[in-house]
């Protein structure tokens, strides 16, 4: 096989401190510190919100479609499909060669090529398990986490802004940037809010949804630059955001 295999899994150390309780049932996650400026919340818990999924033409922001990457003069469409048996699984052993019709294949690519299962973990229509004998037996291959881990570098490449330092954008450098289309899932849900960007609601009862707002907050805490890129990319400076930057309604 001539693709690269990847799951980062996610780390979960908590800095910055300020926490306040839980409600019970998990509707409202812990509050975090993510920063000295910007809190991250949950949404409030409401009855009549339904379930948000991405529209079935595509992915928001003026991405590709679900189907695959853009039409026009673009690179071939790259081998990302899930290896045969079962369905989805996901290999731990990396390989060195370049994926097909991945465009930059450089080790010190800022932007690497995904990797070959992205589309099975994170499709959430995908319901195969790790096969028996795996580390992670019985578990759903598809799921927000891992997805989440797989695209987390590709965020820049989703938005526009004229940030140069706090949230640049990478749209127009980064030459994978339109292989990881799948991740359209991942950004979708981290922008489905009630309310300002920083009121996140987060849990959904799907299977694929293994992710709460704790979850989100402890990676926040841990990955600065991804923190700084998800909540910088609305605005075009480099001042950094704070929480009443997203409450005053005049930046609504």
């Amino acid at each position: 096989d001539d693709s690269i295999d990847f799951i980062a899994q996610p780390q979960t150390v908590v800095v910055g401190g300020k926490t306040g309780k839980q409600n019970k049932g998990g509707k409202r996650g812990k509050v975090l510190a993510c920063s000295e400026v910007i809190i991250a919340k949950p949404a409030p818990p409401s009855s009549n919100s339904p379930s948000i999924d991405p529209p079935s033409g595509g992915p928001p922001f003026g991405g590709p479609p679900s189907g695959g990457p853009p039409s026009g003069p673009t690179a071939p469409t790259p081998n990302m499909s899930p290896a045969p048996t079962p369905v989805g699984f996901v290999s731990d052993m990396p390989t060195l060669d370049c994926p097909d019709g991945c465009p930059d294949c450089d080790p010190n690519s800022p932007l690497q090529c995904p990797p070959r299962d992205m589309k099975a973990v994170c499709d959430k229509h995908n319901d195969a398990l790790y096969p028996p004998g795996d580390a992670r037996e019985g578990e759903r291959v598809a799921n927000f986490r891992d997805c989440y881990d797989m695209c987390k570098p590709s965020f820049c490449c989703i938005h526009d802004s004229l940030s140069k330092e706090y949230a640049p954008s990478c749209a127009q450098e980064y030459e994978n940037c339109f292989l990881y289309y799948p991740c359209y899932i991942i950004w979708w849900k981290l922008h489905d809010t009630i309310g300002p960007a920083t009121y996140l609601r987060v849990e959904q009862d799907e299977d694929f949804y293994n992710v709460d707002f704790e979850f989100l907050t402890n990676d926040f805490a841990n990955d600065r630059e991804f923190f700084q890129q998800l909540f910088g990319h609305h605005f075009d400076d480099d001042n950094a955001p704070t929480d009443d930057t997203f409450e005053n309604e005049d930046n609504w």
